[in-house]
């Protein structure tokens, strides 16, 4: 079995469908569990009810909070949360954990969503299990980031052009589906501690806003902006 957290979530969605049409057994683990069925309780912010994890031999963590403001809130409830999750996988005998970081995360990240992702990857290395860096994602289902880009892009009058140095890494999730199922086809051994998943080419902010306005058949109207300033 497979336990997945952020299950409700873009990337968890797609992920707990994806691995079902392939025969796994999966368990969603989110703050809404269908009755009836093989869900459980999940949130960050409070400990794992008991049972969440059994019979799981697969931990995959896809859950991030960011609600916090502070970076002191932000690791407290993420950090903590995750934690916890990690030492009840590690009690219930879960034999292969895969995080889900971010190609933003590593240790002097300029953003507080960075260092977490940065210091969670350190936890789960520990465990023996695989972090996976994935850009940004987007496909024709929409959700995370795409969908606040593409909804956007079709309602705003004028978009930002951030000039040359605001970048982006981006992945199909088709792609990182594929990565992510590959890394399970590994079985418990020959899995590397970390996986870069994302497009090996950087693209300008503005760059991505065009693709996406072509994409929803709209015009894009550009104003420079510093980046700073944003």
């Amino acid at each position: 079995m497979i336990a997945i957290t952020g299950a409700t979530g873009y990337l968890g969605g797609l992920l707990c469908s994806t691995l079902a049409r392939r025969g796994f057994e999966v368990r969603r683990l989110t703050r809404r569990p269908e009755p009836g069925g093989t869900d459980a309780y999940f949130s960050l912010d409070a400990p794992l009810p008991p049972g969440a994890l059994e019979g799981a031999e697969t931990l995959i963590h896809a859950a991030h909070d960011f609600r916090p403001r502070r970076e002191a809130d932000l690791r407290r409830l993420n950090v903590d949360g995750s934690r916890r999750l990690f030492e009840a996988a590690r009690r219930e005998g879960v034999r292969r954990v895969l995080f889900v970081s971010s190609i933003a995360s590593y240790a002097q990240s300029r953003s507080a969503y960075g260092r977490v992702k940065w210091t969670l990857e350190q936890d789960v290395a520990a465990l023996g299990g695989t972090s996976v860096r994935p850009g940004l994602v987007f496909g024709r289902e929409r959700g995370g980031l795409f969908a606040s880009l593409d909804r956007v892009v079709r309602r705003a009058p004028l978009l930002p052009d951030l000039g040359a140095a605001a970048r982006l890494y981006v992945i199909h999730a088709g792609d990182l589906l594929g990565i992510m199922t590959a890394w399970l086809d590994l079985g418990s051994t020959g899995a590397p501690p970390l996986i870069p998943a994302a497009w090996p080419e950087a693209y300008t902010f503005r760059q991505v806003l065009e693709v996406i306005a072509a994409a929803a058949e709209t015009r894009a109207r550009f104003l420079p902006v510093p980046p700073g300033l944003v």
